[in-house]
């Protein structure tokens, strides 16, 4: 089977998503298991999956998802390796392989399961990387861009977003207390990706948002103008299962009785008062 089609299986409809691995092979595999035990035939990973991608992760990787019958679909993070990852060439359908059954989903990639609408925007911005070596342990590439915001968006509505970072209205738990020491600035340029990420939530007014990036699970309502947005934070490697990855029904995927969002025409969606512009 080619992960090509990211399609979950009909009699098992079932999603599994998880957080940042940090290319832990040890727990990926036990993640991608314990996904394949709730019936779940796709993981999406919310970012910070691969760091390096060295061979030896990736093959390793794969074997769980073969034997498990699962493909494993992810967004990239701000701790990956974009030089190597962005190497890989793009599919006809959009997508990037870098093994059968593991597949990147680059940031404005959309895709419909079914009625659900879906769309994926990687990216955060490393508060640390003053701690870091460019082009070593963090890559520029990491934050979305302006052009990768307005791709996003330029596809209308959908029901649910799948990022790395965390947009702008969200109290993420933990979160002051982990910026405490970095510099003011490096704390604005963090919350400027968070701000562009909102920018793109307002527009495209999904139902539901999963993200990773903050290594917390937690669950809020983002209220918007028109919209309400249920976001929900996974935890990472080395946390108990249940705090890094979840499984959900297709239906409830994009879907939640706390969200709302407003009907608004093409038309409407289109015009430059809809919503403020993407800006730099």
């Amino acid at each position: 089977m080619r992960g090509s089609d990211l399609q979950p299986n009909r009699v098992h409809p079932r999603i599994a998503l998880a957080g940042d691995w940090h290319a832990d092979t040890r727990y990926g595999v036990a993640a991608i298991e314990h996904a394949a035990r709730r019936n779940a035939t796709v993981l999406i990973h919310l970012g910070d999956f691969g760091y390096r991608f060295t061979d030896m992760y990736l093959d390793a990787l794969e074997d769980a998802p073969r034997r498990c019958g699962l493909v494993l679909g992810f967004v990239d993070g701000n701790h990956e390796d974009f030089d190597r990852l962005l190497a890989y060439p793009l599919a006809d359908s959009g997508l990037r392989y870098l093994r059968e059954r593991i597949v990147h989903l680059p940031r404005g990639w959309r895709w419909s399961w079914g009625s659900t609408q879906c769309l994926a925007l990687g990216g955060a911005y490393s508060i640390d990387r003053i701690l870091r070596v460019e082009g070593t342990s963090w890559w520029p590439q990491e934050v979305i861009t302006v052009e990768e915001a307005e791709t996003a968006v330029a596809g209308g509505i959908a029901d649910v977003m799948f990022c790395h970072d965390c947009p702008a209205g969200v109290v993420v738990p933990g979160r002051p207390r982990e910026r405490y020491g970095f510099p003011p600035s490096e704390v604005a340029a963090s919350q400027a990706n968070r701000d562009r990420l909102r920018c793109v939530v307002d527009q495209v007014r999904p139902a539901r948002l999963w993200h990773g990036h903050f290594h917390q699970r937690h669950q809020a309502l983002l209220e918007g103008a028109g919209y309400r947005t249920v976001v929900d934070g996974l935890g990472k490697n080395n946390d108990p299962i249940d705090n890094n990855l979840v499984v959900v029904n297709l239906p409830d995927l994009g879907h939640h009785r706390w969200s709302s969002r407003a009907e608004h025409t093409a038309a409407e969606m289109g015009s430059a008062a809809a919503a403020p512009a993407i800006t730099a």
